[in-house]
C-alpha cells in the first residue's frame, strides 16, 4: 500500500511537471512573452533532484513532445529535445546535493549557467548544420551571434527558475521533514 502510494505521487509529481512546461511553452508561444524563456531547464532539473534518473528523462522529453505536437517545431528538434534531456539528466549531479540544501542551491545557480549555455550551443550548431545558415566557420558564428538575445533571455530565466525551484523543493522538503519528526514523537509518547 505504501509502495503503491509513493508511486501514485510520483506519477502525480511528473504529471504536475509536464503540465506546467507544457502550458508555460503554449502560453509563451500565443502571447509572444518572451521568446526562450523556457520552464524546461527547471522542471527537468526538479525531476531528476526529486525523482531520479527516469524523471530525468521522461519530463523533458514528454514536455517537448506534447508542446511541439501543439505548437510546433523544425527540423532542429533533435537538437532542442537531446539537450533537455542531456540537462535533466545532467541533474543528477545535483541530486547529490539533496541533504546539503544550501549547497545545492548554491550549486544550482552553475548548473543553471551551464545548461543554458549548453543549449545555446548545442541548438545553433543544430540550425548551422541544417543549412539556415552558411556552411563555413564564418556560418557557423553567425548562428550563434543571431542567437544571443535568445540566449540572454533563457540565461536569465534560468538563473531564477532553477535556484528557485530547487529552494521552494528544500523548503517543502524540510517542512515536510520537521512535520514528520513532531507526528513521530507523539506517536512513539
Amino acid at each position: 500500500m505504501v509502495k503503491n502510494n509513493q508511486l501514485l505521487k510520483n506519477v502525480a509529481l511528473v504529471t504536475l511537471l509536464i503540465a506546467v512546461a507544457v502550458g508555460w511553452r503554449i502560453v509563451n508561444f500565443n502571447y509572444h512573452i518572451a521568446p526562450n524563456l523556457e520552464i524546461v531547464t527547471a522542471v527537468s532539473v526538479l525531476a531528476a533532484v526529486t525523482l531520479g534518473f527516469r524523471a530525468a528523462i521522461v519530463v523533458p522529453i514528454t514536455t517537448m513532445i506534447i508542446s511541439d505536437l501543439i505548437i510546433g517545431n523544425s527540423s532542429i528538434f533533435i537538437f532542442t529535445w537531446s539537450s533537455f534531456v542531456v540537462i535533466g539528466v545532467s541533474a543528477l549531479l545535483l541530486r547529490k546535493l539533496n541533504q546539503k540544501p544550501k549547497l545545492q542551491i548554491l550549486y544550482s545557480f552553475g548548473f543553471a549557467a551551464a545548461s543554458s549555455f549548453f543549449f545555446f550551443i548545442v541548438t545553433n550548431f543544430g540550425v548551422w548544420a541544417q543549412g539556415w545558415y552558411p556552411a563555413t566557420f564564418a556560418g557557423l558564428m553567425d548562428s550563434y551571434a543571431m542567437a544571443i538575445p535568445f540566449y540572454r533571455t533563457m540565461l536569465i530565466g534560468n538563473l531564477i527558475f532553477v535556484p528557485s525551484t530547487i529552494a521552494v523543493w528544500q523548503f517543502v522538503r524540510a517542512h515536510q521533514t520537521a512535520k514528520n519528526l513532531v507526528v513521530d514523537s507523539l506517536v512513539r509518547k
